[in-house]
């Protein structure tokens, strides 16, 4: 199991991504063994044409964290397409 390497911008990370628009949910996941991030989510888009909004979102909200607290956290994060 990977480790995470930073939890001091998690709470702040989930709540924007919560104010996302174009998620219908997103959850918490266990980062593959080979990757290095600070968190793991599988997002399901509202709408499977919103995955690039979405990326652009989440990459915005990357540099908003580092512009803040001057650390550029990783997220790493899979997309769910399947109504479950």
């Amino acid at each position: 199991m990977a480790t995470v390497r930073e939890i001091k911008y998690i709470r702040e990370i989930l709540k924007k991504i919560d104010s996302i628009r174009e998620i219908e949910k997103a959850e918490i996941i266990e980062i593959p063994e080979d990757v290095e991030a600070d968190i793991g989510l599988k997002i399901k888009p509202k709408n499977s044409k919103d995955r690039y909004k979405i990326l652009e979102k989440l990459n915005d909200l990357e540099w908003e964290i580092y512009d803040k607290y001057g650390v550029l956290p990783t997220i790493y994060w899979e997309f769910n397409y399947k109504n479950k």
